[in-house]
């Protein structure tokens, strides 16, 4: 560029900032304390400004970005910490933002607001842009140490229709999945002691407060020889779902949560 080019837009520049940036003296020029401040501040920018068309690149190729997604509590809880630890090792400039909702019906109301990128749960009430089934998981019964039922590889829910039990709030997903299962082998077993988390609900049922039920992906490794499938064994098929497309970035998270689940099964399935 030519001198007199720099020279007038300098002039410029300090007539728009307000200030001297440039001490001139005959034998060339110097920076005023203003003008290593704008000069700093220049580089921060350019840096900046180089930095965002990098991650914009990245986030095209689905290398970087961020994803905002939301699940149910027990999917939190069970399935997800493995699949994106799975997502971000593979991408460790990747952000995932999560939102927990108590029960499947909050899950898909949220979504049909658009308040995030896709939801990760049960089969949602209404209709999507997006949907796809992405594999089971089973829920199975929590018992306590000693107990003579944990003596069989799979427990009837039948024998254990006397037993107080380890229960969910009423605002919980897992609170519908209890009654739909007491419901279809008639009993109606009382309640011992009621939560909202699903790993404070095994520890109680660990510890002999009551039986309880969860998905077998939440249960902790200590507490794995406490649970019991059931002789009739019930699943839940888990969707991904939508306003919009997915992203590559998200679309990747979706493939990591996929290969933590169970194939489809044949067993019953719990539509809640």
């Amino acid at each position: 560029m030519a001198q007199p080019s720099v020279s007038s837009q300098l002039v410029a520049l300090e007539t728009e900032v307000g200030g001297a940036l440039m001490n001139r003296h005959a034998r060339g020029v110097t920076l005023t304390p203003a003008g290593r401040v704008f000069l700093r501040e220049a580089r921060a920018t350019l840096t900046a400004a180089d930095r965002a068309r990098r991650f914009t690149a990245q986030a095209m190729e689905g290398a970087s970005g961020d994803v905002v997604f939301a699940t149910v509590m027990s999917v939190a809880a069970g399935i997800l910490p493995s699949a994106l630890a799975s997502w971000r090792k593979a991408r460790p400039d990747a952000r995932a933002y999560m939102h927990e909702y108590r029960s499947s019906a909050d899950l898909s109301r949220a979504t049909s607001l658009n308040q995030h990128d896709f939801a990760v749960g049960p089969e949602p009430l209404g209709t999507f842009e997006f949907q796809t089934y992405l594999g089971s998981e089973e829920f199975v019964v929590v018992l306590p140490e000693g107990d003579p039922v944990a003596q069989e590889a799979a427990v009837d829910i039948r024998d254990l229709a006397n037993r107080p039990w380890v229960m969910f709030s009423n605002d919980h997903g897992l609170s519908q999945i209890m009654t739909r299962l007491f419901a279809d082998a008639g009993i109606r077993p009382d309640c011992a002691v009621s939560t909202s988390q699903t790993e404070v609900a095994v520890r109680l049922a660990a510890v002999g407060l009551g039986p309880t039920i969860v998905p077998a992906n939440v249960i902790p490794a200590p507490y794995r020889e406490f649970a019991r499938s059931f002789k009739e064994p019930w699943h839940r098929s888990l969707y991904v779902y939508s306003q919009d497309p997915l992203s590559d970035l998200a679309a990747a998270l979706v493939e990591d949560i996929r290969a933590v689940l169970s194939p489809k099964s044949d067993s019953q399935v719990l539509s809640l």
